[in-house]
């Protein structure tokens, strides 16, 4: 029997720590989860994800659903001194943000659910096959979600999506809101799951990061702390709950 050692190929995540967890970092051609609440560094973690690999001479595609490519620009700038703007000047990362008539559609009524998720599955085609990117950055894919309320249609549409990125040569990563509670339907259908929370005490906070799942590989089973600092994301080596009494 010959295996194909291509799909045990590992793609290197570029976030200090999180390789650790993963065991080594992504499979390729997988579609990885980050999920977790609003300000937790879903948005850094996926953006430092492609800015990784523009670094090391791969093409990234990010699709931003519910902000404008601009702000989250401006933002990366501003905090890391990530020039995204040259970047994409140079054809190395393409965005598509809701200026985009497909993902504008989502912010009025004119469209129909089910409408507006073929639109978004036919622009991911598209723009895959016209950026030809090694990996593929897709933040707050609830945005595109909330209006389906069959749990069975939700499910079918996930996976579908989940297909079209796992038929190209890309690894992916997709961020998801826990508030609209579509979050265990957009995990079930991933390769991987990572979760990103909070731990409060008093005045003391601490991000925190834990894969839930990996198929095909064991993890590291352990809570870490998720540190924002002014180059990035990057995963300590200790329990965010050593430091709080």
């Amino acid at each position: 029997m010959t295996i194909n050692k291509e799909i045990l190929e590992r793609v290197d995540s570029g976030i200090t720590g999180y390789n650790d967890l993963l065991n080594g970092g992504y499979f390729k051609k997988t579609v990885n989860v980050v999920s977790g609440e609003s300000g937790t560094g879903k948005t850094v973690f996926g953006s430092q994800f492609l800015y990784h690999g523009v670094r090391n001479n791969e093409k990234s595609l990010c699709i931003m659903t519910s902000e404008s490519a601009e702000s989250v620009k401006k933002e990366m700038y501003s905090s890391f001194k990530w020039d995204l703007w040259e970047m994409e000047e140079a054809g190395k990362m393409t965005f598509v943000d809701i200026a985009n008539p497909e993902l504008r559609l989502q912010k009025t009524i004119d469209m129909a659910p089910m409408e507006l998720i073929m639109s978004f599955k036919k622009l991911l085609i598209r723009k895959i096959e016209e950026v030809k990117p090694d990996r593929v950055f897709i933040d707050a894919i609830e945005a595109m979600l909330l209006a389906i309320d069959s749990p069975y249609k939700l499910k079918t549409l996930v996976d579908d999506l989940f297909g079209v990125l796992r038929g190209y040569d890309i690894t992916s990563i997709v961020t998801v809101g826990t508030t609209f509670h579509v979050e265990s339907v957009v995990e079930y259908g991933a390769d991987s799951v990572t979760r990103l929370g909070r731990v409060v005490s008093g005045n003391n906070l601490q991000r925190s990061v834990y894969v839930a799942k990996l198929r095909g590989s064991g993890t590291l089973n352990e809570i870490r702390v998720l540190n924002i600092s002014d180059n990035g994301i990057s995963i300590l080596d200790q329990s965010p709950y050593m430091s709080i009494v």
